[in-house]
């Protein structure tokens, strides 16, 4: 018998391997080549569709929850943000409460005269120096030329009148005709008399001619209604004496006052009224 060549030992190799492949899972019993099949198609199932399903929705899970932090960040930078609101708001009452403890202290000297309270409802930027509105009218006793202060001094006078509100002349208001007749306290028992003329805007003070050029006048002096120009008392403090200038072709002296209140700050006034017209 002549030898098999080398080709035709590797055919007979493999049809050796293969017959033994199939003793081999015909010796396995049914349920454990079952397994096998199932592992494979579970392994494949979850390599396929459920790792990455599960990633997509990981992904939009983390997706949303980003989503809900940015929007929490947004409503926390919000409130943050109205926080100087807050505490505007709060440092406002304050002072309005102050405004009100400071009113309420307040009594009027002359024993024919009482004080109606009144807000300041408005106030337009054009005329911001010149005029405001309050909350009370003729149904109050208000009458036109009743002197009008804030819990510092006289800052005006009642221009008109309505049945529930009234505007207020303010003594800062560029109209000439906006006098009020004022007296310098020069010591406790001397005073000098005077009209208060105008306010000079770039100075921020009042205009006073003074009638008499003999009393010395010196800064810090206080200035205050004389009670003879009608309609309110005398006492009423306007502000303090800023500097002197003397005229020089006439008899007197102008007075340069500064006023007691900022005139920018209150909201709460009171007219002084006049007992008998209650």
């Amino acid at each position: 018998m002549s030898k098999l060549n080398r080709f035709q030992k590797i055919i007979l190799g493999v049809i050796a391997f293969f017959v033994m492949i199939g003793i081999l899972l015909r010796s396995m019993s049914g349920s454990v080549t079952s397994n096998i099949g199932y592992d494979v198609v579970t392994m494949l199932k979850y390599a396929l569709i459920d790792y990455p399903t599960e990633t997509v929705k990981n992904l939009f899970s983390d997706f949303a929850n980003l989503w809900s932090v940015n929007e929490e960040n947004d409503r926390l930078r919000y409130e943050l943000s109205k926080n100087p609101s807050y505490k505007a708001k709060y440092v406002n009452e304050k002072q309005k409460n102050a405004e009100l403890e400071e009113a309420l202290g307040i009594k009027t000297s002359d024993a024919t005269y009482k004080r109606t309270w009144a807000k300041v409802i408005l106030r337009d930027q054009a005329t911001w120096n010149n005029e405001i509105t309050i909350d009370k009218g003729s149904k109050e006793g208000i009458k036109a030329g009743m002197a009008v202060e804030s819990t510092n001094g006289m800052v005006g006078k009642i221009k008109s009148v309505s049945a529930h509100t009234s505007v207020v002349k303010l003594l800062t208001s560029e109209d000439k005709l906006n006098s009020a007749s004022i007296k310098i306290l020069l010591d406790e028992k001397k005073s000098s008399l005077g009209v208060l003329q105008s306010y000079d805007v770039k100075r921020g003070c009042y205009i006073v001619l003074l009638f008499d050029d003999s009393s010395e006048i010196k800064k810090g002096m206080q200035v205050v209604t004389s009670g003879k120009g009608g309609g309110y008392p005398s006492g009423l403090l306007i502000g303090t004496v800023d500097s002197v200038q003397a005229l020089s072709n006439q008899t007197g002296q102008t007075i340069y006052v500064r006023p007691i209140d900022d005139f920018q700050t209150f909201s709460i006034v009171s007219v002084i009224v006049e007992k008998g017209d209650e």
